[in-house]
């Protein structure tokens, strides 16, 4: 992932709206003939890591009873389905093939497991966000008049 750039883009012409900027982190480049990889929705990403963290620690706190373990399922699945929505495809079929969709409830440890590796993989992604933040407003910075 070598490129960094952030893109901002006003919603639409209404005057709420016109006053949220919805912001694009692109953290990689077009690699292999395909789209660039980029965090659509920051906000969300960082709102699902807070989430997966949250419940990292109660998977590591808690011993997990069976008749809880669908509850913890259905709520990695919608972590999942949403972080699908704050990346870009190519991004979202990256977690695809690292953690592939299961029918069956898995076990405590497996469920521990994914939760691990999604934090791990969505830190990644706002370690790359908030580096290609950084960069743009340090370039923002010194470009900016009267410095």
């Amino acid at each position: 992932m070598e490129t960094a750039e952030v893109m901002s883009v006003a919603p639409g012409d209404d005057e709420d709206a016109s006053r949220l900027r919805r912001f694009t982190v692109i953290v990689g480049d077009a690699a292999h003939g395909g789209a660039a990889l980029r965090i659509e929705d920051p906000a969300l990403l960082l709102r699902l890591w807070s989430l997966l963290r949250a419940t990292s620690e109660q998977l590591d706190s808690a011993t997990l009873s069976p008749e809880g373990m669908p509850g913890v399922q259905r709520q990695l699945e919608a972590i999942r389905r949403e972080l699908e929505q704050a990346v870009s495809p190519p991004l979202a079929a990256e977690l695809r093939q690292i953690l592939p969709w299961h029918d069956t409830v898995p076990s405590a440890g497996a469920l521990r497991i994914e939760c691990a590796v999604l934090v791990s993989w969505v830190g990644s992604l706002v370690v790359q966000m908030l580096s290609a933040l950084a960069v743009a407003q340090e370039r923002s910075q010194r470009t900016s008049p009267g410095r």
